[in-house]
């Protein structure tokens, strides 16, 4: 097999931006010729891009945003066509892409399905109406619930829904309702998310000085424990600190972000990470729409910051790093090169050795940022 590789395609159009998102994303109202010319520059770009991997297999393919259901559904399916005639693509390849509900119809879906999508992902966030007005949804529950019912009815087997803990004014009770009303209704994949105050959002204007509006750490800790107990009772396995998965339906493609594989990003402001050499495209629309892609410098790793981010990355999956890929790959057993760091993780029952993996525990798991930045020295 060819040496795989994962593409990321970036739709950075939306119904409105929602209070708490800090995404490069913006209203396409009033943007239809704006938005057919993006699509022409992306569609390029894949073009272009293409000669510079023909010796890679494409294994995963992520369609983010954005919201990527705003835009006609055709030209969703004109990109991926357009990726099948100019990329070796996997026969069983993960194709995902981000819906909102309010965004799609059954015809929209119908088409996504015909050009290859195999994988959803709806923004549900909360089932609270109240918490949803807060978030600057343009959905009601109702309306995630026909999405999500659409969708099974159009042939999807693979969705996943997102949800977000920590909301100004939740609880326990609050979380534990969105969590069970979803679960009960059997996505294969659900992605749980800690609300982050991001700077220059309406939520920081709102809540950045005042903390006490949100749930404090201890509830927040409570909240993520829970949301784990919960989950497990409905058959979901926690994979990574937030995601959960029936058995074989975990993210493959952000599964290569974890793991440090091989990705490849396309569109505004889209990231790449190739060959341990990183770089991103413009962020200024005008720029990307005159086919100058590339505005940061490409940054080659050195084996300092490869090893770092395999620890970083790694840790957040619950089976941990593994031992012998780590040490083969990066020519270093980590138990040997971060020895000082792991022996006080472990005094402290954060870290353990366990099957090969170097894993969290789960204390770990709850201080994982703290675990974490100790092998950046």
């Amino acid at each position: 097999m060819k040496r795989p590789l994962s593409l990321y395609l970036h739709i950075p159009y939306c119904v409105r931006k929602c209070a708490y998102c800090d995404f490069l994303s913006f209203s396409c109202k009033g943007k239809e010729e704006e938005t057919g010319l993006y699509i022409r520059r992306l569609n390029a770009e894949i073009k272009e891009a293409a000669g510079r991997y023909d010796d890679r297999q494409v294994i995963s393919i992520f369609i983010g945003g954005g919201t990527p259901s705003v835009i006609r559904a055709e030209y969703i399916a004109e990109l991926l066509d357009n990726i099948r005639s100019n990329y070796r693509l996997e026969t069983d390849a993960e194709i995902s892409m981000e819906a909102n509900p309010g965004t799609v119809d059954r015809e929209k879906l119908k088409i996504y399905r015909a050009a290859g999508i195999n994988r959803l992902s709806i923004g549900c966030q909360s089932v609270n109406e109240d918490e949803l007005k807060n978030l600057g949804r343009i959905h009601d529950f109702k309306d995630f619930v026909k999405t999500y019912e659409t969708a099974r009815d159009t042939g999807f087997d693979n969705i996943n829904v997102d949800l977000m803990a920590g909301l100004p004014g939740s609880d326990m009770k609050k979380l534990a309702k969105s969590l069970r009303t979803v679960a009960e209704m059997d996505p294969e994949h659900l992605s749980v998310y800690d609300l982050i105050i991001e700077e220059g959002t309406p939520f920081c204007e709102r809540y950045g000085k005042n903390t006490g509006l949100l749930p404090d750490e201890d509830t927040d800790r409570s909240m993520y424990a829970m949301t784990a107990g919960i989950l497990s009772e409905y058959g979901f396995n926690r994979y990574e600190i937030s995601n959960y998965a029936k058995e074989g339906y975990e993210c493959r493609h952000n599964l290569v972000y974890w793991e440090r594989g091989d990705y490849l990003g396309l569109g505004l402001n889209a990231a790449s990470c190739v060959d341990e050499t990183r770089w991103k495209n413009t962020s200024d629309m005008r720029k990307y729409l005159e086919k100058n892609y590339i505005t940061e410098e490409k940054e080659s790793l050195d084996i300092k910051e490869r090893r770092f981010e395999a620890m970083m990355l790694g840790l957040r999956l619950t089976k941990g790093v593994n031992i012998r890929d780590f040490t083969e790959r990066y020519k270093a057993d980590p138990r040997e090169l971060y020895g000082e760091h792991i022996g006080k993780m472990k005094e402290l029952s954060l870290l353990e050795d366990r099957g090969g993996y170097l894993r969290l525990t789960e204390k770990g798991l709850d201080l994982a940022d703290a675990v974490i930045e100790g092998f950046m020295d």
